[in-house]
């Protein structure tokens, strides 16, 4: 472009010399002499509308990963452990960041989270949760909290009835009733 503004080269000269077409050359000189400052984006330097055009780019592709994950439906009321197991579990496809911000939980937290270690509840319920489990499937899924806490109790854990209810409830185990047999007149008599 110097070539043809300071220097006086016409364009086509300068285009042919230059290896470019000179329609491209002619638009270049024409975009420097509206804007001298932000003619040429190559230098470091934007268009006011091209900056705002890069910034709308990347709130809107913030905007997109956010609603992707909150379209999990039920997250946002569900208790930190359970937010900190999805930041955990997709930090491989959105950012921590971004993530933690979303569920409105803090990255610290997070951080603080993974490297914490089990309760001594949390240890213990588990060890109970698989005896629970153990008698549940013994039994052919009938029995309820009541005989489940008996079974635990006999293996020599110390328990509430309560704990149990809630173990299985965890599970998603509900006992199933045994269908008692009819009597042997009832279809006689019925009809």
């Amino acid at each position: 472009m110097q070539l043809v503004t300071q220097r006086g080269v016409s364009v086509a000269q300068a285009a042919r010399d230059l290896g470019l077409n000179p329609n491209v050359l002619r638009k270049w000189v024409r975009e420097q002499a509206a804007d001298p400052v932000h003619a040429l984006p190559g230098e470091g330097q934007q268009k006011p509308e091209q900056a705002e055009l890069t910034r709308l780019r990347r709130e809107v592709a913030k905007l997109k990963m956010e609603r992707d994950i909150l379209k999990n439906r039920g997250l946002v009321r569900s208790g930190v452990d359970v937010k900190f197991g999805f930041v955990a579990k997709h930090r491989a496809i959105w950012p921590v960041e971004l993530t933690c911000e979303a569920l409105g939980v803090s990255r610290s937290g997070f951080y603080a989270w993974l490297t914490r270690v089990p309760s001594a509840r949390s240890v213990s319920d588990a060890v109970i949760g698989l005896e629970v489990r153990t008698s549940f499937l013994a039994s052919d899924r009938a029995y309820g909290a009541r005989r489940v806490w008996r079974d635990v109790v006999g293996a020599g854990h110390r328990c509430g009835l309560h704990r149990i209810e809630r173990l299985m409830c965890a599970q998603a185990f509900r006992a199933r009733p045994q269908r008692r047999a009819r009597p042997v007149g009832y279809w006689q008599a019925r009809y």
